[in-house]
């Protein structure tokens, strides 16, 4: 049994920046990832091709292919939750949408009991992390490991979704993680010489130190080992056999927002209720463990167009031989995109504090069920509100740390949930009914333009409102008087000593967009905290 300085328990978009950050400095380090290092060389290009998304959207070998309970206020329907299950966590299998949250967003956090995540603590991290490939700016990074970079929008319907925005009264941004975070812009990638820049690709190409950092694979942990109410290593199946790892220091968890609180509860460590129920003893009675679940609802309003001349062609057989072999041969082409290129960022109203509605346009006619595209001449522009009211859950399947958690999400459980949704969607009308829109538009194919009253809309909401696959919060900061707290500011889990979480779950409050960025801010500035500099 070997003991290291620090474990890291998850390689995911967090996990990685953790480790590789914590090895530069000359720490000895486990990473423990559930889930292969990599694909093998004949699929290696399902990962690293920015294009071929929908190849690992249900993809076993790389993806957990988790399912939610029914949803109460969505007629039962379960809401699928793919994760990645490779080195690079989600961000080894997600679209690539590189959005940093509102300044604004993180007076929430502090407001939350998160001391120190205001928007000047957390910014040299977000710089830190990134290589920003536009217009320089005092706000971008310009050397970091996950190279940032905007779409090179050569279909025609991308600059009419941006025009189609100010038609409607909405600012042009030239750069919606800058000084200008809000209107309509280009929704950037985290893509790196047309090669998907997930945090494995960027850490382990950039920052981690090999002579320090020890990463096994398809290690599954089963608990977090406590003795003396202090973390000193964990335990984890691999290849069937069960091994213990010591950690001399400290022990992160860094999981996600459904499998940290899941090894948190299977550990002791968790609401005495839930544990009591899978006859789990109670190590430290921490209610908010695995409470808080906020995602990003979301519906995928699909438009016909009047021309044929969408990135749908390149799915004929010829053209997508084509498409592949340029990528592997010259990692460019149609194939080093995420065809999700055109964004916006607006507030639903004049009081709303930062932008809490967000667009995802994309040229092509997406099945958001399935991850791919209807084989039509079309666009889809995915609407939703990003800041949320109701809150979900995650709870223990069973006592084995090999069974899935059981996810509520609850979605649309509050007035207010549902009026932002029902905003969103009356705003993403507005935007598609501007000239610049309705002159490529030959029907809006769902809901259909009958889909009028706001009963016959709650009806589509219901029966298509899916997530956005963000969750987060279900291991929050907090103070420490507060109950539902999991970890202090310094991302410490309360009552046990030597063990940290250091990834989605942590926040309190849901980014006001996507949440991978904030994620791998998350692990940097967790690296500095665990060595004193943070």
């Amino acid at each position: 049994m070997e003991a290291f300085e620090f474990i890291v328990v998850g390689g995911g978009s967090a996990g990685m920046a953790l480790a590789a950050r914590l090895s530069a400095a000359g720490r000895k380090v486990l990473l423990l990832e559930a889930g292969p290092r990599r694909l093998p060389w004949w699929d290696f290009w399902k990962v690293a091709m920015p294009a071929a998304y929908s190849y690992v959207f249900q993809n076993p070998a790389v993806n957990w292919l988790y399912e939610g309970e029914p949803e109460p206020h969505l007629k039962g329907r379960r809401m699928y939750q793919p994760r990645g299950k490779v080195l690079g966590g989600s961000s080894a299998i997600n679209g690539m949408g590189f959005l940093r949250p509102h300044p604004k967003l993180f007076d929430a956090w502090v407001a939350a009991g998160a001391d120190g995540w205001g928007w000047n603590d957390v910014l040299p991290w977000f710089k830190r992390l990134e290589t920003w490939h536009g217009t320089p700016s005092d706000l971008r990074g310009a050397d970091g490991p996950v190279h940032v970079v905007k779409g090179p929008m050569e279909c025609a319907y991308y600059p009419a979704f941006l025009e189609a925005g100010q038609q409607a009264g909405f600012p042009l941004s030239d750069d919606l993680n800058g000084a200008e975070p809000e209107g309509f812009g280009h929704f950037q990638m985290n893509v790196e010489n047309g090669v998907r820049a997930s945090s494995a690709h960027a850490y382990l190409r950039h920052v981690a130190d090999n002579r320090h950092l020890s990463i096994l694979d398809r290690a599954h942990v089963m608990r977090v080992v406590i003795e003396n109410a202090k973390a000193t290593g964990v335990e984890y199946l691999r290849h069937g056999k069960a091994h213990l790892a010591r950690a001399e220091r400290e022990v992160i968890l860094s999981g996600g927002a459904f499998n940290t609180p899941q090894i948190l509860m299977l550990s002791g460590i968790g609401p005495e209720d839930e544990l009591a129920r899978h006859g789990i003893a109670v190590n430290t009675a921490l209610a908010g463990v695995g409470q808080n679940l906020q995602d990003h609802p979301i519906l995928y309003p699909k438009y016909l167009s009047k021309r044929k001349d969408s990135p749908i062609r390149y799915q004929r057989l010829d053209r997508k031989g084509l498409v592949g072999l340029q990528w592997l041969l010259t990692r460019s082409g149609k194939g080093a995109t995420n065809y999700m290129e055109g964004a916006a960022l607006l507030r639903a109203g004049p009081d709303s504090p930062y932008p809490d509605i967000e667009f995802q346009f994309c040229p092509l006619v997406i099945d958001h069920s399935e991850g791919g595209a209807l084989m039509t001449h079309g666009w889809s522009n995915s609407c939703g509100p990003v800041r949320v009211e109701g809150t979900g859950w995650v709870k223990l399947r069973s006592a084995s740390p090999t069974d899935a958690p059981r996810i509520l999400c609850n979605f649309l459980s509050t007035e207010y949930d549902t009026n932002m949704m029902h905003r969103a969607f009356e705003l993403n009308r507005e935007v598609m009914n501007q000239p610049a829109m309705r002159a490529l538009m030959k029907d809006e194919i769902e809901p259909g333009f009958h889909v009028k009253t706001r009963a016959e809309v709650q009806d589509y909401i219901e029966e298509h409102v899916a997530g956005d696959y963000h969750p987060v919060g279900t291991c929050k900061i907090g103070a420490e008087g507060d109950p539902m707290a999991v970890v202090d500011s310094a991302l410490r889990v309360f009552g046990v000593d030597g063990l940290r979480v250091a990834d989605a779950s942590v926040m309190p409050v849901i980014t006001n967009a996507n949440t991978n960025s904030t994620s791998i801010m998350i692990g940097e500035r967790a690296a500095d905290l665990l060595l004193g500099t943070g």
